[in-house]
């Protein structure tokens, strides 16, 4: 058996939880707080990433979460779907960075910062870019629901949680999330 070591609100620990359950790959979820001092330490001992999630194999660590993915993936991803990855990767990255400067006390929503500018334009591009891809794939959520779909809809559910994403200039993302609510996996990786 696995072990997964990741946080119960983390979209990229969620993407895999949700790729192993569907694949019914069996794995033993561990949860930290990488904001808690000893589960800090834990973290910096079995990853010189320092992030999570860490799948143990054999007592062997393996770091993030699309190596992960492609240790268990039996069909190489298309140029599309891997540049789909990607985006979905680059958004979540760009939201979470800057739930990091929020949480530090930098009030990003007025800021003339270049830096937070680039990165709220990055997430806009990014959903331009996926929409065509979002309104396919909404039109048959079971065929559809893959480590791409889990990874956008991980994310989707993350960042409007957080409230770092504001869904309303976006309604094919909240379809979205509506369409893949009940797909399995989803309400045993619910964020708690």
């Amino acid at each position: 058996m696995y072990k997964l070591i990741g946080s119960h609100t983390s979209p990229y620990v969620r993407k895999l939880r949700l790729y192993l359950i569907n694949q019914n790959i069996p794995f033993e979820f561990q949860p930290i707080n990488y904001l808690e001092a000893n589960d800090a330490l834990y973290l910096k001992t079995i990853n010189p990433i320092n992030k999570i999630p860490v799948l143990i194999i054999d007592q062997e660590p393996l770091y993030d979460s699309r190596v992960i993915f492609n240790r268990f993936n039996k069909k190489p991803l298309s140029i599309q779907d891997e540049n789909i990855i990607s985006a979905i990767d680059g958004a979540m990255d760009t939201a979470i960075n800057l739930f990091s400067l929020k949480r530090g006390g930098l009030d990003i929503s007025n800021s003339q910062n270049p830096y937070i500018i680039r990165q709220t334009e990055r997430i806009d591009l990014i959903f331009q870019f996926l929409r065509p891809w979002i309104e396919k794939v909404n039109q048959n959520p079971k065929q559809n629901w893959d480590f791409l779909t889990m990874s956008l809809y991980s994310f989707v559910f993350w960042a409007n949680f957080r409230d770092m994403l504001d869904l309303s200039p976006y309604p094919y993302l909240k379809d979205f999330l509506a369409i893949y609510a009940d797909c399995l996996g989803v309400e045993e990786t619910k964020i708690i």
